[in-house]
């Protein structure tokens, strides 16, 4: 596909977030694309000029598509139907920064990392050269019980989320994930070796 993204805004207040989604999914097969079977927030146009992906994300849509006429084509489209506003390439959508060269994208998640380390106050601490002691393996009742279960959840779900530019971590993470139901301090100790 083309590094050619928009990313389209669109809200509109007469109407509820619902009844908005439906004319909007509604609306679409009109433009040629067909919903997904792996999710219904996706959908696909093939033609013979190309092909183009719509990614809905409540009032937020994302538009590759392997030509910049088809993807033209579409926000003309949409634009003339809903109270949209075209925002261009897409630089940031959920936690994801997005750079682009002449033939690649580069995904990462700095931004998130940086709210992460600030939220947990780790900004200080001294930076590890792995994400787990090696041959250390964490067991179900090794010391005391953390003392907010919460806060172990919360952080171990937003480093699930790190996992997709970060795989180098997802190891570590798969075995934080393994105590979420009754997380201890020694836990919570490999978490922040992971931060």
């Amino acid at each position: 596909m083309d590094v050619k993204n928009s990313f389209l805004h669109g809200i509109l207040q007469e109407e509820a977030p619902r009844a908005w989604n439906d004319r909007f999914t509604n609306f679409l097969p009109g433009l040629g694309f067909k919903v997904s079977q792996a999710d219904p927030s996706l959908f696909v146009q093939h033609s013979s000029k190309g092909t183009m992906v719509l990614l809905l994300y409540v009032d937020d849509v994302i538009l590759p598509g392997s030509s910049s006429k088809l993807i033209s084509s579409v926000i003309t489209g949409l634009i003339e139907e809903f109270d949209m506003k075209d925002l261009g390439q897409l630089n940031y959508f959920l936690g994801l920064q997005i750079s682009y060269t002449s033939e690649w994208l580069f995904l990462s998640q700095t931004k998130y990392i940086n709210e992460l380390v600030a939220k947990v106050d780790l900004q200080d601490c001294k930076p590890c050269a792995t994400p787990c002691l090696p041959y250390h393996r964490l067991l179900k009742n090794d010391g005391k019980p953390y003392h907010s279960l919460e806060q172990y959840r919360t952080i171990v779900g937003v480093l699930q989320y790190l996992t997709f530019t970060r795989p180098d971590i997802a190891f570590s993470v798969n075995q934080a994930c393994q105590f979420m139901h009754n997380p201890m301090e020694s836990h919570f100790i490999a978490v922040k070796r992971i931060i």
